[in-house]
């Protein structure tokens, strides 16, 4: 089985650049047939070992450079990893036991518990999305493209990653719906752990959540007012979505206490925040301790401040477009946002 891995990059800093040597180290250790990375337009281009092919194009987004990646590619199975991911030796054996002899049409892993970083802020975030795709059933709903491998003829035949996406996004996410919409086979493997090497500070982590959240919301209304069911509730992934989702008022109540220096009603709803979240701080606590786990709540209630302002800023956009001008306020697309129609 021959492997493609695609490498997009988008190289702003020398720390971005080391992530990036780490991860060809670890792909040529772990022996692909071949390495296409992408180079998205970095301020001084990058240079990879010798057999690396390399790919310049201007910044056009790491879906665009993913989809150049593959066009280039000449491996029956096309593996996405990002830049600052460093994947374990056996990464290719797992992927080939897990295509071999079967249907299956994409495989995605998730990330390691330990984290190079010692900041709260990039350990928390690292949890919550581990803590996320352990929560998956073996078929999904969805991938994401930290580390993911695709059949090429099935990436082709559903039309790559959508470019439209410039930033990242939820290009990845997007990609493994149409991919189950289609009828083809998603699943998650749960040892598939790569390092995960991003170093999240407060500020680029709620960038980040914002511009995530918001072409969520905005790309998932699209779809149900176009009249497509979009994810149906009834998968495991979604329903935690939900959940998040209906622990979000606790959040922002919590954060507008505590900046009001209510600080009884800010403790309060923070504990019912992690009520709530039993699941998730019960998960951060048998990791990193009962401590972690406290410090990590006024991040919990932030980031659920940050993901109300997102979906209100998605429903916006979804109501500035040409096509839903004429629709109802923003109540009401906010709860077709949450509910299937």
């Amino acid at each position: 089985m021959r492997f493609s891995a695609v490498v997009p990059v988008l190289a702003r800093t020398e720390a971005a650049r080391d992530d990036l040597a780490r991860c060809i180290g670890a792909l040529i250790a772990a022996s692909p047939a071949e390495i296409v990375v992408v180079d998205d337009g970095s301020p001084t281009p990058i240079t990879v070992p010798e057999g690396v092919r390399l790919v310049r194009q201007a910044n056009f987004g790491p879906a665009a450079a993913r989809n150049a990646g593959a066009a280039v590619a000449t491996g029956e199975i096309l593996v996405f990893v990002d830049a600052d991911i460093v994947i374990p030796p056996d990464a290719f054996a797992r992927l080939e036991a897990g295509f071999t002899g079967s249907d299956v049409a994409a495989i995605w892993g998730t990330v390691s518990a330990a984290h190079p970083h010692p900041g709260v802020v990039s350990r928390y975030k690292n949890h919550t999305h581990r803590h996320f795709t352990l929560l998956q059933p073996h078929e999904t709903r969805h991938l994401t493209s930290m580390l993911a491998a695709v059949r090429r003829e099935v990436f082709l035949a559903a039309g790559g990653f959508d470019t439209r996406l410039r930033t990242v996004s939820v290009e990845d996410v997007e990609l493994g719906r149409t991919l189950f919409e289609r009828g083809d086979r998603v699943v998650i493997d749960k040892e598939l752990a790569a390092e995960h090497r991003h170093r999240f500070t407060l500020l680029g982590a709620l960038r980040n959540d914002f511009h995530k959240a918001r072409h969520h919301a905005r790309a998932t209304l699209t779809r149900r007012l176009r009249g497509d069911r979009s994810v149906a509730l009834d998968g495991p992934g979604e329903r935690r979505q939900l959940h998040y989702l209906v622990g979000v008022p606790l959040g922002v109540g919590a954060v507008a206490a505590a900046l009001s220096g209510r600080w009884s009603l800010a403790f309060g709803l923070g504990a019912a925040l992690v009520a709530w979240e039993s699941d998730l701080f019960g998960y951060l606590r048998r990791e990193e301790g009962f401590r972690f786990a406290v410090a990590c709540v006024p991040l919990m209630a932030i980031e659920r401040t940050t993901v109300a302002a997102a979906v209100l800023a998605g429903v916006t956009d979804v109501r500035s477009e040409e096509h839903t001008s004429e629709l109802q306020s923003p109540c009401n697309l906010v709860c077709r946002l949450l509910l299937e129609k």
